[in-house]
């Protein structure tokens, strides 16, 4: 049964008919490639011409990778230079790639710091750097190395649509939260509200007009879930085509002739392909990382010390919960937990109140209390109770 299968061994087996693909082709000599290290500019240009106009037969070709003027070859440089290639393109999304030599721009992605994840900048048009991206994700897999989890799961899926894979899902609101939490609460709002003027109130949200929304449609009780499903399609395909198509393409060189992946993997598959099972939650990395407000520093020394302890105790699930309680995702920050930023505030003295949290600020409210076992109890049923973006 497809979902007893282990996802280490699906890796392997996608590896395996990959490479059948590949020696069917007679292209098994490695694709050499030599770049720099920095500046990141330069990393990216050597990365776009080195791929720039090679065929699906030469791009489908295991990669061996140096750096310039540094001897060290294998797979140490290899996964090296996938998290120093795929930074690169990440920090030009921070505006710290500046341009490439053709004058472009580096900046490909946005990032959502709230959720910790990367997402296609509309307004950027650069295929070349697009394919790229594609190219190296599926490269990746290709040489056996797993890459950072920067993208939301809802790329996997729209990579196994183009791919006309029977396991692509549709893609509903759930989706469109894991991009913008905002979009998605908008057109819930949409959905939920059942008065009969629902026309004049969210008439003018710019709905896309397409095969189901003409220009003549109307917003009604009848049509919202028309017009809402609509809006998520758009969202997904041509709000994002100038940049979703080349990277699929790039992706689907490499990797589009697995009859594995076209028919027996999901997007919760792919991505653990691609990026690896969840990273543990390190409490001594966030510990090292964490700031205090309002604390008296004998509190700072003496009862700070019980709440690292009861975190530290929990099971590795209450940890992720209580990631999520605190930041709204269970993503490890691009650079490490101790990069989480977390704000331990004082919120008031005693027994009765439950920890709180402002997820936009990662910002833990939490109480004094009298013992250490009220600490705990208190902390579990906070993190239990707490609920992420739902939508029905």
């Amino acid at each position: 049964h497809s979902n007893l299968v282990p996802v280490s061994f699906r890796r392997v087996c996608l590896l395996c008919d990959v490479w059948a693909q590949i020696q069917q082709s007679g292209c098994t000599r490695p694709h050499e490639l030599q770049v720099p290290r920095e500046p990141c500019c330069a990393l990216l240009d050597a990365v776009l011409v080195a791929f720039k106009g090679l065929d699906d037969t030469k791009l489908r070709r295991p990669l061996r990778v140096t750096f310039v003027g540094e001897e060290a070859v294998g797979l140490g440089p290899m996964r090296e230079f996938f998290q120093v290639a795929l930074r690169a393109f990440l920090d030009g999304s921070a505006g710290a790639c500046g341009e490439f030599p053709d004058g472009r721009s580096t900046r490909l992605f946005r990032c959502n710091g709230h959720l910790r994840t990367y997402w296609f900048d509309e307004d950027v048009d650069n295929p070349d750097a697009f394919r790229t991206c594609g190219i190296l994700l599926g490269q990746a897999i290709l040489n056996n190395v797993l890459v950072m989890n920067i993208f939301p799961r809802v790329l996997y899926e729209r990579l196994l649509q183009d791919l006309g894979s029977p396991c692509a899902r549709a893609l509903g609101l759930e989706d469109v939260a894991m991009v913008s939490e905002e979009v998605a609460r908008s057109l819930q709002s949409v959905l939920d509200y059942a008065e009969e003027d629902i026309g004049e109130v969210f008439g003018d949200l710019g709905w896309p007009i397409c095969e189901s929304i003409t220009p003549d449609s109307k917003l009604t009780q009848q049509t919202k879930g028309d017009f809402v499903r609509a809006y998520v399609h758009w969202f997904f395909h041509q709000r994002v085509a100038r940049q979703m198509e080349p990277l699929s393409a790039g992706f689907r060189a490499i990797l589009g002739e697995s009859s594995l992946l076209r028919s027996m993997v999901d997007a919760v598959q792919l991505e653990k392909i691609v990026c690896g099972g969840a990273i543990p939650v390190d409490v001594a990395a966030i510990q090292r990382g964490a700031s205090y407000e309002g604390w008296t520093p004998e509190e700072q020394s003496e009862y700070l010390p019980l709440f690292w302890e009861v975190l530290s105790g929990c099971t590795e699930a209450e940890k992720v919960k209580f990631i999520v309680f605190v930041t709204a995702s269970d993503r490890v920050p691009l650079k490490g937990w101790q990069d989480l930023g977390l704000t331990v505030h004082k919120n008031g003295v005693g027994d009765d109140r439950l920890p709180t949290a402002y997820t936009c600020f990662c910002q833990l409210l939490l109480p004094k209390y009298t013992e250490k076992d009220k600490l705990r109890s208190s902390l579990l049923l906070a993190i239990a109770n707490s609920e992420g973006f739902g939508l029905r």
